[in-house]
Formats: C-alpha cells, structure tokens, sequence
C-alpha cells in the first residue's frame, strides 16, 4: 500500500517569549518545507532555519507507520472517552443509592476518574491530530528554540 510520498513541515524559530504573566505572547518566524517520504523505514534530512541558519536534524518517517501511529493515538482517544463514560454512568450510580444516615456516597474515585479520562483523551486527540511523522533529532544547545510543526492545506 502507497500513500504520499511527500510531507509538508514548517520549521519554527522563537524570536521572543514575553509579556505579561497572565497574557503571554510568543512571536516566531517559519519556514515551510516539502519532504520526501522513504518507502519504507526512515531518513534524516537537514533543514536550515529560516532565521538563524543553523542546520536541523529532522527525521521523516514512511507513510504505512505514520498512519498506524496515527491511528494507535486515535484509538487511545476513543478508549479514553470510553472510560470517562462509564466512570460518569458509575457515578451517578453510586449517587443515587440510599446510604445510611450521616454517610456520603463515594464520588471521588469515579469523577476523578471521569476528569482525567478526559484530559488523557483531549492529549491523545493532540497528538494524534499533529502527528505527521517528521520529528527533529538531537537539538542541544542553539538548536534549542526550534519546532516542527504540520503545514495544512
């Protein structure tokens, strides 16, 4: 099975992270780039920042295990949602039990099981969204303020 051949990646540079603590800004100049997949496995590219210059080491996976990383993130989602669903019907179970008098049903287990269903969902929503299979390898020191991220359209 065939899929694209080609990935479109932009190299970010931080020029600045300031402003107020409660309003921060972050200003940053890109560059995009168009890179080719290996048929199977994976390659090391060398791409130059835009603003600085300095070579960066990116490595860009195939397609077939791009998708399947994808798709593993996607599945830990729905999983996740699964979870914080039945901690959710559980709670509201426990709640409506009759318990004797002075005694409070025991909702912290399942609602705070529900809570973190949910956010474990919302990341791997994240991750799975913004996977593109390209990552950057070995960044010390200068290389420090650089990001890949996914170009879309």
């Amino acid at each position: 099975m065939r899929g694209p051949r080609t990935v479109r990646v932009g190299v970010r540079h931080v020029l600045g992270d300031g402003g107020r603590p409660r309003a921060r800004t972050v200003t940053w100049a890109a560059r995009d780039f168009r890179l080719v997949r290996p048929a199977v496995g994976r390659d090391r590219v060398e791409l130059e920042c835009p603003v600085c210059s300095v070579a960066l080491l990116a490595e860009v996976r195939d397609h077939v295990r791009t998708r399947r990383t994808r798709l593993t993130w996607a599945a830990g989602c729905v999983l996740a949602l699964v979870l914080a669903a039945a901690s959710l019907v559980l709670a509201v179970h426990e709640s409506g039990r009759t318990l004797p008098a002075g005694q409070s049903p025991p909702l912290f287990l399942p609602v705070g099981a529900a809570v973190l269903a949910l956010v474990a969902a919302a990341v791997a929503w994240a991750v799975a969204r913004n996977h593109v299979g390209v990552r950057l390898v070995g960044v010390p020191g200068p290389r420090r303020g650089h990001r890949i991220v996914p170009v879309r359209g």
